[in-house]
């Protein structure tokens, strides 16, 4: 089953939301409290039976109702009850049995409605069809029953990950060496189910055959490990992952972002994330999409927006400013090229570099936009290379390149007395 889209009324922050179309990998950004997690939330509550509690319905609603439209394609053999519409039936695929048949439909939920008969996507592997990796996903206490009830669950937390990786441990388990491999490339060690005094619990062998338990480890350990634990075992999933990054250092959060491109390649994601690093991973891949939520805190109550980013630099570059990034805050390259409009920037970018000096694809190229900002584009470098080097890391290897009239010809002369020892 794949999603196409989804579409909110009333619920929550969202008003109306229009019709937000979804592909393979799709990265929600955006300020806290925006509304990211409301379109995971609203996408969950197909695993959890459509269940929509009082706090999810839009503050002045009045007699307005709160609806969740989810658009399915490939829906195969997952069942999720009737289609035909009833009186106070909560939740349908379509109005049509023969569209159903055909591999579409939409599911919809609605406040206020009797839950009576309501159907749901199982929540037991393999099964299931949502994989939830919220940000809630802590937990004080690991199960450390290990029984297959509690290894085929799947649920919000980490509650069973002894059950889960007692099963992934096993070098006869199907997916014993995909998990074994992605934890070595992640982590760099590898967890499993150590002993308890109560069954098994999550944690690591020592060379000496000592071991240690997994509250023992950092703070991110236990939320990546159960990711990578879900990854192993996926296929033709939908993963609902809120801010990937956190707890995590920035080797370790990449190589987990390149086993999730790998992933893709079989199941879908919905991501929510703060992280320039995650973008510049994730929402650069072809069926990719770029979501920027917004919320309008003029209006009362504030209402929330979600905009489709044009897979375009500038415009994502725009993006990641208005969350308070800066050009120094980006990835390094091996060289830079600054310059002073957008369509010689896209010209020498998409077409003059590819075509005859396919070695500089590891050159930056930014549009200035106008030449007022080049002095600005180059402090953001200068800035980079002062914080991550301390020396003059980048010289002999930046350029500027601006229209050769007064002004132009003005811009850089000052570029070249303020940094001198770039040459």
């Amino acid at each position: 089953m794949h999603i196409s889209s989804i579409s909110l009324k009333n619920f929550r922050s969202f008003k109306d939301s229009g019709l937000v179309e979804l592909g393979t990998m799709n990265v929600l950004i955006g300020a806290n409290n925006a509304g990211k997690s409301t379109i995971i939330k609203a996408l969950y509550a197909m695993q959890e039976g459509g269940n929509i509690i009082q706090q999810d319905i839009r503050l002045g609603t009045g007699t307005e109702l709160t609806e969740i439209f989810i658009g399915l394609e490939d829906i195969g053999n997952y069942y999720l009850g009737q289609s035909t519409l009833l009186e106070n039936k909560t939740i349908w695929l379509s109005t049509n049995t023969d569209q159903l048949r055909n591999g579409q439909g939409y599911l919809g939920v609605r406040s206020g409605a009797s839950r009576n008969g309501l159907p749901k996507i199982p929540n037991i592997d393999p099964h299931h069809f949502i994989v939830p990796f919220l940000s809630q996903r802590k937990t004080m206490t690991y199960q450390e029953d290990v029984r297959s009830q509690y290894a085929m669950s799947v649920n919000s937390n980490l509650t069973f990950l002894s059950a889960k990786l007692a099963r992934l441990s096993n070098p006869s388990f199907p997916d014993h060496k995909k998990y074994i491999e992605t934890c070595q490339e992640v982590l760099g060690f590898v967890v499993t189910s150590i002993p308890s005094e109560g069954g098994l619990r999550p944690g690591m062998y020592l060379k000496s055959k000592e071991t240690i338990a997994i509250d023992q480890m950092g703070e991110g350990v236990p939320h990546i490990v159960g990711l990578l634990a879900d990854l192993a075992l996926s296929e033709g999933k939908l993963f609902l992952i809120e801010e990937p990054e956190n707890d995590l250092h920035p080797r370790a959060l990449k190589a987990l972002l390149d086993l999730i491109i790998r992933s893709a390649e079989k199941n879908q994601f919905v991501i929510s994330t703060h992280s320039n690093i995650v973008v510049r991973h994730l929402a650069s891949l072809p069926d990719s999409r770029l979501y920027n939520i917004t919320l309008n805190t003029e209006s009362q109550p504030a209402e929330a927006k979600a905009t489709l980013v044009e897979n375009k630099p500038d415009a994502r570059l725009a993006v990641l400013r208005d969350l308070g990034y800066e050009l120094y805050d980006f990835d390094l390259w091996d060289g830079w090229l600054i310059l002073e409009e957008s369509s010689a920037e896209k010209i020498i970018r998409d077409y003059l570099i590819p075509w005859f000096a396919p070695k500089l694809s590891r050159i930056r190229t930014i549009s200035a936009n106008s030449i007022s900002q080049v002095e600005a584009n180059f402090e953001d470098l200068n800035r980079l290379v002062r914080f991550t080097h301390l020396e003059d890391a980048y010289k002999d290897a930046v350029w500027v390149r601006v229209d050769g009239d007064d002004i132009g010809k003005e811009t850089c002369k000052k570029l070249q007395e303020r940094y001198a020892a770039w040459k």
